[in-house]
């Protein structure tokens, strides 16, 4: 298997032969597949419904509802009486109707696992992961489950976990066929097409052919992004992996450097010229180095900035726990530069636009995804009160329209007919969908099903659905772990 994927990806029915966080993740299948299993491509059906509240739109936030029609946002009206005749399913939520928040940096498939304290930092992400402390808390249960052919499991609790937190798109799933009902994945078959490459290995694996049929895909419009893993660490190997780009030919628009840590402000600044990208992870980067990336500089230097949460066993649950991670960096040690705007589109438009699905994604406007997602808060404030929503408020996440999480009342009242059930987030009852009712493989599960194969598999411990006390967290912002 190459280092580098670089072929379309697909569904497919069985694991890839590898998904190591170090490994790339790819297989090999063919296009129709996409086609016949990727959301956006094959249409869905469901009774038109309403959603009131304040809209977070590119224009700013404002009264009105957002008309979703099967899969696409149908018509944004400013009062109930300007909603199409024959929508009947109106839902005045009371709270703030966001575009769903796009993660571009996850390991999907480890985050049943806790969170992993190795009670030191590094300088590098080769060090942690060599560690027998790492191999029995996070590489042999991962493995125990992954042996016992139950990452479907590890992969549905995990997008379920980010659906709860209003994620709607994600990166680092698996491509497997029982992924394909959830969170949208970004790097697969999305609206009949594929645009988005990743690799997870070191930068020195890719070779110069790989790279110039990388710079060929570019040139043609076939990849829009290839989001690889530069500079994770805080020395001078770190920082040199951008120097192994550029000797590849690889410092362009559509390269995308998750983490970027290392990089110095002259670094930043030749990112900057090229037109590349950044996903900062701000709690795995200080949990494990101590340190993060230098985004007040790389936002000097124009690089578009994403938002992203890692993984479980560095990071927070979802992309809606690591606003508040990137809101105390960026009070803490950015002098609050960012603001509330700045972060919450670090969160949405800017990963969409990243990966070149800013037509689809990332926005609230006519002929969008209806990929949504409605928080609790205050409307005077609103971007303010989706950083700071806790598990509790998230009212209602949809993807593609159809509703996959939220409140009972507003889930019912928008004509839902999937199967939903019971779950406390953090002292509040709500209902999310974790069966499907389409031929999708293991798309009847529910948790329980899920949690218990999987610690019967090998699992020593299942991280909650929610994360309710963030406090767990604080030893990262501290001077020694």
């Amino acid at each position: 298997m190459c280092a580098l994927a670089v072929a379309a990806f697909a569904a497919a029915c069985v694991a890839p032969a590898t998904d190591d966080v170090d490994e790339v993740e790819e297989t090999d299948a063919s296009e129709t597949d996409v086609q016949e299993l990727s959301t956006g491509c094959s249409a869905i059906a469901h009774a038109p419904y309403a959603l009131g509240g304040t809209l977070l739109t590119p224009s700013g936030p404002t009264p009105g509802y957002v008309v979703v029609q099967n899969e696409r946002i149908a018509a944004v009206v400013a009062d109930r009486a300007s909603i199409p005749a024959g929508v009947t399913n109106v839902v005045e939520t009371g709270g703030i109707v966001s575009p769903g928040l796009v993660d571009l940096h996850n390991h999907v498939a480890y985050n049943f696992l806790p969170l992993w304290n190795a009670g030191r930092r590094f300088n590098n992400r080769y060090q942690w992961a060599r560690l027998a402390a790492y191999r029995d808390a996070v590489k042999e249960p991962y493995n125990a489950v992954k042996g016992a052919r139950r990452q479907c499991d590890a992969i549905k609790y995990g997008e379920l976990r980010a659906l709860a937190g209003g994620t709607t798109t994600i990166q680092g799933s698996v491509d497997l066929a029982c992924t394909r009902s959830w969170a949208r994945n970004v790097e697969f078959g999305n609206f009949c097409a594929d645009h988005v490459r990743q690799n997870v290995l070191a930068i020195s694996s890719i070779s110069a052919s790989e790279a110039r049929t990388l710079n060929a895909q570019f040139a043609s419009g076939k990849t829009k992004a290839f989001l690889v893993h530069l500079a994770e660490g805080i020395d001078a190997s770190s920082s040199n992996e951008l120097e192994q780009l550029k000797n590849l030919d690889l410092l362009k628009p559509q390269v995308v450097g998750i983490h970027s840590t290392g990089l110095t402000e002259a670094q930043l600044h030749e990112m900057g010229q090229a037109g590349m990208k950044i996903v900062w992870s701000p709690l795995s980067n200080m949990i494990l180095y101590g340190q993060t990336t230098k985004i007040p500089i790389a936002i000097r230097e124009g690089i578009k900035v994403a938002l992203a949460p890692d993984w479980t066993p560095s990071g927070s649950a979802n992309l809606l726990a690591e606003l508040k991670m990137a809101d105390r960096v960026n009070k803490t040690q950015f002098n609050s530069i960012l603001t509330d705007r700045d972060l919450y589109e670090m969160a949405t438009k800017n990963p969409a636009e990243i990966v070149g699905l800013d037509d689809k994604l990332g926005s609230i406007a006519v002929g969008k995804a209806a990929d949504l997602m409605v928080v609790r808060g205050d409307a005077a404030n609103p971007y303010r009160a989706v950083i700071d929503a806790k598990p509790a408020d998230v009212l209602l996440t949809t993807v593609g329209g159809q509703v996959f999480y939220g409140d009972e009342a507003l889930v019912s009242q928008t004509g839902s007919t999937r199967f939903f059930e019971d779950v406390d987030a953090c002292g509040e009852h709500r209902v999310i969908s974790s069966k499907d009712p389409s031929n999708i493989p293991e798309a009847n599960r529910t948790l329980s099903d899920m949690t218990t194969t999987m610690l019967a598999s090998g699992a020593t411990s299942i991280v909650p659905l929610f994360d309710c006390d963030t406090t767990k967290f604080d030893f990262a912002f501290a001077t020694s772990p």
